[in-house]
């Protein structure tokens, strides 16, 4: 996979390859070329890694950017700080489904929303994908927020969780 890299107003987002993945995944962080602040390894994105190399190792290395995680780099001070990224290529019905992740070092500041439409942005030029879904525990009201605004709409709910669209 050539490097994939899009910049925000504060932010860099780099699509990560899969031996940066294996890196990460096996907490040798100090070989890669940007340094990740240790709080942005959660529990929930160790388990993750562990399934998105799964699948990467399996598919056309064109299309990683659709099942990797891509890392969010603060610009002041160069760390690697959220991950986020789609779970797979648009469906059928032209929709990719998102996932995210933010330490708590870095919430409350628009970090995470800026992160989305940057990589909603990538996404709605690439023909196939006509909207991004996103399923969200109903007590995470972080990425609501997140979601409110990315112009995501609710569309479907359960006890547990909501399930939000945006159209492009």
């Amino acid at each position: 996979m050539n490097e994939v890299k899009l910049e925000s107003e504060r932010l860099f987002l780099k699509a990560l390859s899969l031996n940066e993945l294996l890196l990460i995944n096996g907490n040798e962080m100090h070989n890669l070329a940007t340094p990740i602040e240790s709080e942005a390894i959660l529990d929930s994105v160790q388990l993750a890694i562990a399934k998105k190399i799964k699948k990467m190792r399996g598919i056309n290395k064109d299309i990683h950017p659709w099942y990797t995680y891509w890392l969010i780099i603060d610009k002041k001070t160069e760390n690697g700080i959220v991950f986020i990224g789609y779970k797979g290529l648009p469906d059928e019905k032209g929709c990719s489904e998102v996932g995210y992740s933010i330490s708590s070092n870095h919430r409350k500041k628009g970090l995470m929303t800026e992160s989305l439409k940057a990589l909603m942005e990538w996404a709605s030029e690439y023909l196939n994908c006509k909207g991004i879904v996103a399923n969200v525990l109903k007590t995470n009201i972080g990425s609501i927020k997140v979601l409110t605004n990315c112009k995501f709409r609710l569309v479907s709910s359960n006890e547990r969780e909501n399930r939000y669209l945006h159209f492009f």
